[in-house]
């Protein structure tokens, strides 16, 4: 139940290896039956000549499966295939379709560039490693082809050259246990196959070399891997994780590097692009990079210039391979258009370019082909055309030939297969069902086929009830029986019947009545329990920190010092240091250092607060006293939220039980891959429920990171335990989007799920509150109605609310009163400074979902004035990928016009217009209807920032963008980039009015942020230019500029736990200095931000909050990521569990000075002064200052050895000082 039957692309895995389909066959009884209707069986006898077939959509993935087997049969070797579609989302559809009825054939994909030919923009890596994949893959079959190969290729992909070289490069290949590689040769190499060297992998198409190990990210894997070198020979390939770096467990037996270009930097290549220098000057910069062997962004644009030469796809395809267009109508429309956007585009940034952009790259031979001249390129092979237009033979040819398809067309051999399509069912519930009754009692045969299990199921409950004999089967049996219903999970294009055979095909759109939309669903992939996030401390230098005890510095560099020992016999040794400046002592002085160790880097946090702080002087009053001043406001703050905590402590909630079999089998049908954040955070949120005290749980995560999956599996535990759960949302829009979401993810489990907002009847919306009062309701989802007077909930479990920031604090308050101990989970992807210094101080949890879902691009975001050659440009090119753009205008009194502008600049375009004056009915229809793709462009006003998620949207135009605030403009931008296609987001002004100082920060800000996840960063900027007030109280209070936005956080918490009357322990600053040679050297961690991070996580290991198991963990991260350490590394880790056990302690001081080590600040007990006397003789102890001095021990006249040093300290600490948990010092061999 809720499964999901395995994608069929998964089967014919996009070329993975062979190994991994499964040998089912699905619908391959429906081929054996159709060839039972006479006007199929005839089709079938032109597979070795070229003819058009008129025929339904359904039809065609059939069609083309027994043309390849006739032709098999025929030749009895296997057949090659090209199948050009009019777009990637038809590509898609085709691909599952082949897949259920051609299981044993291997369907690969040609995706086309997402970028355009002249742009300075370079395809993403994956699609051309997808590309250079499935050009590799027909050049394998032709030399030894083991099953039928169908290549689909979209029409841009099918008319755009190619190089003619892309097979000619031979993948660089690394096996487990081959020897003989170096690896700086492969370095070299993977340079030359454009690969860029980075310090840590996080891209397709990047590798790192550390030490002997090498991290790459090939362009179709789904994990980067990491190989590990011992001299010569590979000792193991591991696949890791981006999001925390670590190793995965199964080894990997050889991996396959192909290029991450589509043109590779040879040295023909390197010697024209110099040469060209001097032709081109607005591309010099450029050429010159490409000369040099630089890898440059953009630089596939130039290839007509630089290849050899470029040839249409054909020349890679077998040479007797069959080529099928599909809807050669679209196709050839298709074809036009791009040519004509293509020139468009180029026009546009060529007049950027005269107001200062840069030029864009003017080259004929690379411009897309015209039909005609893919046809010519095709030769002798067969053409086939699948139309769906019914062209009886009888019309007149002279019109044929002149149509605007005729150049698809082959002469007049139609050939019509007699089969109609499939009547819809759209809001009838019953029609699909009566229809096949009706079907079935006729004596026909009904084959039902949907994607998941759940809805098959639920369609043999439903054909069961009324009577009809449906049968569930795995795949479709050869001899079918009359009057019987088959139900399997499967995926076809579109439905059909075929009278002749009295047989019908119902897809799952046509028998559930709802247009399932496109699915723009992954394959799951593997998700680990994220270890520790990486997250290096970005570092630059110039950045402003604020250390705690010395004020806020100016952060200059990391530094190597040498330390010596002092004494007779001193001891030097390298340790690493963070060199902070701070303001001068004297007038007219240059500034003071801090040397800041590494091992104290938990007493430095960023600076986030106001603009350019001052510089404090560093042992000044005025830090303390601005530290005292924002302590003590702090303090009356820490009042209320203690008020509140208490409050919610000491109240008792419902413990819900831990997971059933049915929680497992709804996460189980989840369709994407999980983000470790999302594991942690669903773990997070099941613990808090599971627990009596009411959970109040912050979940912020940016626009699309999967929040609402949280939901639904909250929801589902709460149901489980007969408990009812209410979710609310901002807008009735986000009711409906919802309602479908957890419809589909509820699908076959029995949860009652009823939405409420203005758009249900009056005679609804009764039914659902009765449904509440008496608890026949599990789920509702509904705007602020819900809080309306009149609602009763009979048990109420769990509260939802979605887009945290829009309610207000009187709604709020509404739900307060609702139930005092209900749990409450509240999701925001920019949550408003009071929610987030809530989360931060600790009175609600927070969790934070940083990792974006797999396969998602940032969002390219250009800043500049309005041009309507731009805009005009920008609306077709997502017009081409079939995509939908989001025009945002804030004004309801001139929207129209600007939408009868867009009208005139784009006239193919159907543009809709929403705005929140518009009677409600009507604006929801307007949203509904562009979700449901019936028009190109929405111009609206910001009514679309909260929430929408629609996939196909992808290019965002915001107007007059100086005009809004940051986190609107982030939230904006949020609403693209949803799928996995590239996203554009323009933010324009008025270009005849000048920008004000803060308009340009914000649109700086955002175009600086356009990294995945930048929500947080944004909303503390906000922070910044608006200026960060006390964010309880009404006052505005200038602490947090004073003392930075982290310190001010912390004091919150510390105050918070003083009052809760928890002793923040071992918060004493201990200055540990022990002669040992303990840091990371630079040839184990070359990058310096990754060695700040490393010193960094360690640091925070080392605190006395830190689990006991958190240095172990470091350790083992570092093991993971670079390799063996070296001793340096291991004292450095024995040291941070001394300073743990010192700081658990209590401890102020272990220091050496001289031939002793002085410990300092704790009282000693008479019994124990007696004990040190006697284990560690010549020891003294000073009661005024309450320290102790041990002599160092020696041995034959020569002070002991690092790991030694380590152990004795431990074990005075433990012996004298009552640590626990005895540091075990590193094992040298």
């Amino acid at each position: 139940m809720g499964i999901p039957c395995t994608p069929p692309a998964l089967r014919s895995g996009g070329g993975h290896s062979p190994a991994r389909r499964l040998p089912r066959v699905i619908l391959s009884g429906l081929n054996s039956a159709l060839l039972r209707a006479h006007t199929f069986e005839n089709a079938v006898s032109w597979a070795s000549r070229s003819a058009d077939f008129s025929l339904v959509d359904g039809l065609r993935a059939p069609l083309l499966a027994s043309l390849l087997a006739a032709r098999t049969a025929k030749t009895s070797t296997p057949q090659a295939l090209l199948a050009i579609v009019a777009t990637g989302r038809d590509s898609e559809s085709l691909r599952s379709a082949l897949a259920s009825v051609m299981p044993e054939a291997q369907v690969v994909e040609f995706p086309a560039w997402e970028t355009l030919p002249h742009e300075r923009l370079s395809p993403s890596a994956e699609t051309v490693g997808k590309r250079i994949h499935a050009l590799r893959i027909m050049q394998r079959w032709q030399d030894a082809p083991q099953h039928d190969l169908v290549i689909v290729a979209s029409v841009r992909a099918a008319l755009q050259p190619l190089a003619d070289n892309l097979t000619s490069i031979e993948p660089l290949a690394l096996t487990a246990g081959g020897r003989g590689y170096n690896l700086a040769g492969i370095s070299r190499q993977l340079v030359e196959l454009a690969y860029s060297r980075v310090d840590m992998v996080t891209r397709r198409g990047e590798f790192a070399v550390r030490g002997g190990i090498l991290d790459v990210f090939a362009p179709v894997a789904e994990h980067p891997w990491r190989v590990e070198f011992f001299g010569d020979e590979v000792e193991q390939i591991r696949q890791f994780s981006v999001a925390d770096q670590r190793s995965m467990e199964e080894p990997v037996p050889m991996v396959e590097l192909p290029p991450s270009r589509e043109l590779l930097l040879s040295d023909a290549v390197k010697q024209r692009a110099r040469e060209m220098q001097h032709e081109f000057p607005s591309l010099s910069q450029m050429l010159a990079k490409i000369s040099e062997g630089i890898p440059v962004d953009g630089m596939e644009s130039l290839a007509p210039a630089l290849a050899d030469r470029l040839v249409p796809l054909t020349h890679y395809l077998p040479t007797d391979a069959a080529i099928a267009v599909l809807a050669p109508e679209r196709v050839a429309s298709r074809a036009v258009s791009l040519v004509e956007t293509n020139r468009e585009f180029l026009s546009a940034a060529w007049n950027a370019a005269t107001a200062g952009a840069e030029a864009p790259i003017d080259l004929d031979s690379g411009d897309f082909l015209s039909i005609n001249a893919l046809r010519d390129a095709a030769g002798s092979r067969n053409w086939w055309t699948l139309s769906s237009f019914d062209s009886g033979g009888s019309v007149d040819s002279a019109a044929i030939a002149s149509s605007e398809t005729s150049e698809l067309r082959d002469g007049d051999h139609y050939i019509r297969i007699g089969a109609t399509t499939v009547p819809t069912f759209q809001g009838q519930a019953d029609g699909a069902i009566d229809y096949v009754g009706d079907r079935l009692k006729d004596g026909w045969t009904v084959a039902v086929v949907a994607a998941g299990h759940g809805l098959v199921e639920r369609a043999v409950e439903a054909l069961g009830e009324h009577g009809f004999a449906a049968r569930m089967v795995d795949e479709l049996p050869h001899t079918m029986d009359t009057g019987v219903a088959y139900l399997l999970c499967a995926s076809v294009e579109h439905g059909f019947e075929l009278p002749e055979i009295k047989f019908a095909l119902l897809s799952e759109s046509e028998f559930y009545g709802r247009a399932a939309g496109y699915d723009t669903r992954q394959v799951k992939k593997l998700a680990s329990r994220r270890k520790n996030v990486v997250d290096p401390l970005q570092l630059k230098a110039g950045d402003f920190v604020v250390h705690e005890t010395h004020g806020i510095g100016r952060f200059a560099e990391l530094v190597q010092r040498t330390v010596s020992t002092g004494g007779r016999n001193p001891v030097k040794n390298n340790r690493e240091y963070l060199l902070v400046e701070y303001a001068p002592s004297k007038r007219g002085y240059p500034n003071d250092k801090l040397y800041v160790p590494t091992d104290q880097l938990d007493l430095l946090t960023r600076y986030v607060g106001g603009e350019a702080p001052a510089l404090s002087k560093m042992g000044g009053s005025e830090w303390a006293a601005q530290k005292g001043r924002a302590r003590k406001a702090v303090r009356d703050i820490a009042v209320e939220l203690v008020k509140l905590y208490s409050a919610r402590m000491a109240s008792r909630g419902h413990a819900f039980p831990p997971d059933t079999p049915w929680q497992r089998e709804l996460e189980e049908a989840f369709p994407f891959a999980e983000t470790p954040d999302q594991l942690t955070t669903i773990d997070e949120v099941k613990a808090d429920m599971e627990r009596p005290i009411p959970m109040d749980r912050l979940i912020s995560g940016d626009v699309g990171y999967g929040k609402t999956e949280i939901a639904i599996r909250a929801a589902f535990k709460a149901v489980q335990d007969n408990k009812q759960v209410v979710m609310l949302v901002p807008t009735t829009l986000l009711v409906k989007q919802h309602m479908e979401t957890f419809a589909e993810r509820f699908a076959g489990f029995p949860v009652h799920l009823r939405a409420l907002s203005r758009f249900q009847s009056d005679k609804e919306s009764k039914e659902t509150i009765e449904g509440m009062a008496d608890g026949t309701v599990d789920v509702v989802i509904g705007t602020h109605r819900l809080l309306s007077s009149g609602i009763v909930l009979k048990d109420l479990g769990l509260v939802i609310i979605d887009e945290e920031q829009r309610f207000g604090v009187e709604h709020k308050d509404a739900l307060k009163k609702l139930k005092t101990n209900v749990d409450i989970l509240a999701m925001s992807a920019t949550p408003i400074p009071r929610t987030l210094e809530m989360a931060v101080t600790g009175i609600r949890e927070m969790s934070t979902l940083a990792t974006p879902p797999e396969d998602r691009h940032p969002i390219l975001t250009f800043v500049g004035p309005y041009n309507d050659k731009q805009v005009g440009a920008a609306i077709r090119r997502e017009l081409l990928r079939e995509g939908q753009i989001f025009f945002v205008h804030n004004r309801v009194s001139s929207i129209s016009r600007v939408a009868s502008q867009l009208a005139e600049l784009v006239p193919e375009a159907r543009i809709a217009v929403a705005h929140g004056q518009l009677p409600e009915h009507v604006l929801e229809q307007v949203m509904v209807d562009f979700w449901e793709r019936k028009f190109d462009v929405l111009v609206s006003t910001t009514i679309i920032e909260t929430g929408l998620d629609i996939a196909n949207a992808n290019t965002l135009i915001i107007d007059r963008a100086d005009k809004y605030g940051l986190s609107q403009l982030h939230q904006l931008r949020g609403r693209v980039g949803r799928g996995r296609e590239r996203a554009y987001a323009y933010f324009l002004y008025d270009a005849d009015k000048p920008l004000g100082e803060v308009a340009h920060d914000r649109l700086a800000t955002i175009a600086a942020n356009n990294e995945l996840g930048a929500g947080m960063q944004v909303a503390l900027k906000d922070l910044e230019i608006r200026g960060a007030g006390n964010l309880l109280g009404g006052e505005q209070s200038g602490h947090i500029a004073g003392v930075g936005f982290d310190l001010y956080l912390r004091m919150i918490g510390e105050a918070v736990s003083t009052f809760r009357g928890d002793v923040a322990e071992g918060q004493t600053e201990l200055r540990l200095e022990l002669p040992v040679n303990a840091h990371i050297p630079e040839e184990y961690v070359e990058s310096e931000r990754l060695r700040l991070e490393a010193y960094q996580k360690l640091s925070t290991a080392a605190s006395p909050t830190a689990s006991p198991d958190s240095i172990d963990r470091v350790l083992e991260e570092l093991t993971d990521r670079y390799g063996e350490p070296p001793v340096q590394v291991l004292n450095l880790i024995a040291v941070s569990r001394l300073r743990r056990m010192a700081q658990k302690a209590g401890l102020s001081e272990v220091v050496t000075a001289g031939g002793n080590l002085r410990v300092a600040s704790m009282e000693l007990l008479d019994s124990i002064q007696i004990r040190l006397q006697r284990m560690f003789p010549g020891a003294r102890y000073f009661t005024q200052t309450h320290s102790v001095s041990v002599p160092l021990p020696v041995r034959q006249g020569i002070p002991l050895a690092d790991a030694d040093l380590i152990e004795w300290t431990g074990q005075l600490l433990v012996a004298i000082f009552g640590a626990e948990l005895k540091v075990t010092a590193p094992v040298v061999e």
